[in-house]
């Protein structure tokens, strides 16, 4: 069963000198957490009460989390989050550091893929080949929910062969690590503008989402691809690219179900932000270039195109 405990007020003196309301907020993953306040007096206040019950160790001023760096740039208001360490250790690992970097880090369609050479990747046994993959593709989704949403969709494609690769996919895996060799330094910027954040948000110029889906792009399957990308204060916050459940009939039915799977997350980050007291746009700005689906959303009624669409 879960232990909760009831902690005292705070202090008088852990009040900001600026009379703000206290903020601190902190997120745990396991036994790891990161805290974000504006008073350090409340910040040791807490910890303190809490290591009346728990073993509490304060690293102070956080640099790294959950393999993820987090740089400061005091003096432009601004945090930098990349995992260069973490690429640099998986580049080691598997001898790619000193490989010529690739522009892209998907050349050809995997199921497109030609035959592999008679030797390629002999050090690699047959039985080897799909604990390998997994722990390349592994390492590449984590990087993908992190700081890379460059290679959302490649993360995702690599993903739907772990029950069965192949010899021929690790070369395609290893080909993503070139990618990573030359883009390693690139970093998640986040701006911190005040002006920006006491004014409510009306419009698109800070907070938007933009969606888009292909069609039938898997000829193995015919189902379309997925992605969108969220925006808060002109910083990418979240991100998404996968394939959808079901064949789509047409351009304009694969958009319609992505704006349907962006909603879903527009609508948590809605509540997110509302229960952080941070700006929300309202009414929350989605981007489509589809004419059609936008047509099909803000009409109430059931045309032959939409008609076999149920929930």
């Amino acid at each position: 069963m879960p232990s909760f405990w009831l902690l005292s007020s705070p202090p008088a003196d852990t009040v900001p000198s600026n009379g703000d309301d206290l903020i601190l907020m902190i997120t745990v993953h396991v036994d790891d957490g990161l805290a974000v306040t504006n008073s350090i007096p409340l910040y040791n206040w807490f910890i303190t009460e809490l290591s009346k019950e728990l073993e509490v160790v304060d690293l102070g001023p956080v640099s790294m989390f959950l393999a993820i760096h987090i740089h400061h740039d005091h003096s432009c208001q601004k945090i930098f989050l990349s995992q260069k360490s973490f690429i640099t250790d998986l580049l080691d690992t598997w001898n790619m550091s000193a490989c010529y970097p690739l522009p892209i880090p998907l050349h050809q369609k995997l199921h497109e893929l030609p035959p592999p050479p008679p030797k390629l990747l002999p050090d690699i046994c047959n039985d080897d080949i799909q604990v390998n993959f997994q722990r390349l593709v592994g390492s590449l989704i984590y990087l993908v929910v992190c700081t890379c949403p460059d290679i959302a969709y490649v993360g995702m494609a690599l993903g739907q062969y772990n029950v069965s690769p192949l010899r021929v996919h690790l070369p395609a895996v290893k080909g993503v690590l070139q990618y990573l060799v030359g883009s390693a330094d690139l970093s998640l910027e986040f701006g911190m503008d005040k002006s920006v954040i006491s004014a409510p948000v009306r419009g698109v110029a800070n907070c938007w989402t933009i969606t888009d889906a292909d069609w039938a792009t898997d000829e193995k399957d015919q189902r379309s691809i997925l992605g969108y990308c969220f925006y808060f204060l002109n910083s990418l916050v979240s991100w998404s690219s996968t394939k959808q459940k079901t064949v789509s009939l047409s351009a304009m039915e694969s958009v319609y179900y992505a704006m349907t799977h962006t909603m879903k997350e527009a609508l948590w980050i809605h509540l997110f932000l509302t229960i952080h007291s941070l700006p929300v746009p309202r009414p929350f700005p989605l981007l489509c270039n589809n004419q059609s689906a936008l047509a099909l959303i803000e009409s109430e009624a059931i045309s032959s195109h939409s008609k076999h669409i149920d929930v």
